[in-house]
């Protein structure tokens, strides 16, 4: 849905549906007044990926401002679809004052022209600036009156998009990451069907969680992405493994969130640790006012992750499913994908993805990125419920279905089949999952 464009018919239809709740709000509760946000988009692309972000960002900020105020919130609600995000809180407060604290929000905030804050009274009267005796808003390209710049149409949608994207990568940086690994986390456990893995059909060969499981541990775990950027960045003067280690702490206490979400349930324990090295490089090429190229990426990823597998599985010997998947097989398993950068998205799961996007569509890409994933990984969570004899089969199974190379009509119907039997013998390629996340995490940033 993000980045998807809309109609002018939809953002009508929706502005007349805002206008009706707002009504409906304003009559359940008679003597409140009306918070209701927007976000100002000028583009077709109302659901944009900054746009998004600045949703989350002043939604938050209104309610801490509510909070700090001591003002009675009796309602909240949001919502995001094509023709963009919006909330409305419904506050036992007189709507100047409110108005007050809003446009000191809209003035103070760094992104506060992005932000389009009506404060209705009971009534349902929207309260304008001028009702304050304040001055008009401004165009955030150069700085003349707003409604005088959109009416003459000075500011092409391209220049006013480019604009608000170096507003977001200026001041709300480690907010947009987060965003983009939430997006990559949804779009992996949403691609349906996919073989022996959660989706929007089933749960997969996992009996203890279901497609909402992960959205709670989505959820959970999107906070903890900024404190690994501003951990990377704060440190990047330091030894990189010393700086691992730093993100490492930050990743037990993020696995902690995801188990308390979940009810104990392990839903991305290995994505969170994909994550954490992933921001841990973010963080590292920012503070070094670096490009985000493959190149940069795979260096500080595998800086961070230098001697992983020595240090972790050589020279101890711990009781854990990647130490006992180490000393069965031989596969050294995430951390020696990690230790390499990550080569496998770099050297061939995203030119794979980049390719197969291209000529035949996103979705299908994810599909077919999946499978060559779990053609060529040694997935730990394939061996911990199958042996090797499991983690072979799905392999063979995998490779076998690239081969035929199904095309976008029954490719689906190959992933069912493949599903049903690999739920059958319980087998889940975990593993895969997660650096096909990853994989489109990364092209997604890169492009972006």
């Amino acid at each position: 849905m993000i980045g998807k464009p809309t109609s002018l018919d939809a953002i009508l239809h929706a502005k007349e549906e805002r206008a009706w709740k707002q009504k409906e709000l304003l009559s359940r509760h008679p003597l409140a007044s009306l918070i209701s946000l927007c976000i100002n988009i000028p583009s077709f692309i109302k659901l944009s990926h900054e746009a998004v972000v600045v949703h989350e960002i002043a939604h938050n900020a209104l309610l801490t401002m509510l909070q700090n105020e001591g003002i009675e919130l009796l309602a909240c609600e949001s919502k995001r679809s094509p023709t963009g995000a919006e909330s409305l809180f419904t506050c036992n407060a007189e709507a100047k004052a409110l108005k007050v604290f809003t446009c000191k929000l809209e003035n103070a905030h760094p992104l506060g022209r992005l932000m389009d804050i009506d404060v209705l009274d009971c009534t349902g009267k929207i309260l304008s600036r001028s009702d304050l005796v304040l001055p008009k808003r401004k165009c955030f390209v150069c700085e003349e009156e707003a409604q005088l710049c959109a009416r003459s149409q000075k500011h092409s949608y391209t220049e006013l998009g480019a604009h608000i994207k170096t507003l977001v990568e200026k001041h709300a940086f480690s907010d947009s990451i987060a965003l983009w690994c939430e997006r990559a986390m949804k779009t992996e456990v949403e691609l349906t069907p996919k073989p022996g893995l959660v989706d929007q059909a089933n749960s997969g060969a996992h009996r203890d969680m279901d497609i909402h499981t992960f959205y709670a541990s989505i959820q959970a775990i999107k906070p903890f992405v900024p404190q690994w950027i501003h951990i990377a960045q704060t440190y990047a003067h330091e030894d990189a493994k010393q700086s691992f280690k730093r993100l490492r702490e930050i990743g037990i206490a993020c696995e902690k969130a995801m188990f308390e979400a979940t009810s104990g349930v392990n839903t991305h324990k290995g994505m969170i640790f994909c994550l954490a090295v992933f921001c841990g490089a973010i963080g590292r090429i920012k503070a070094s006012d670096q490009s985000f190229t493959c190149k940069s990426l795979q260096a500080q990823m595998q800086a961070l992750c230098d001697t992983l597998v020595e240090d972790d599985l050589l020279h101890v010997k711990p009781n854990s499913a990647g130490a006992r998947f180490f000393y069965e097989s031989g596969s050294s398993g995430i951390r020696g994908i990690a230790q390499s950068g990550f080569a496998i998205i770099f050297e061939h799961t995203l030119p794979f993805f980049q390719a197969c996007k291209e000529e035949e569509g996103e979705e299908t890409a994810l599909k077919k990125t999946l499978l060559l994933l779990m053609s060529r990984l040694d997935d730990s969570t394939l061996w911990s419920r199958g042996g090797i004899e499991g983690l072979a089969y799905a392999k063979t199974q995998a490779k076998a279905l690239l081969h035929v190379k199904p095309n976008v009509e029954n490719l689906d119907a190959h992933l069912r089949e493949l599903d049903a039997d690999m739920i059958s013998k319980n087998l889940s390629p975990g593993g895969s999952a997660d650096l096909l996340a990853m994989t489109w995490l990364v092209s997604s940033l890169l492009s972006s």
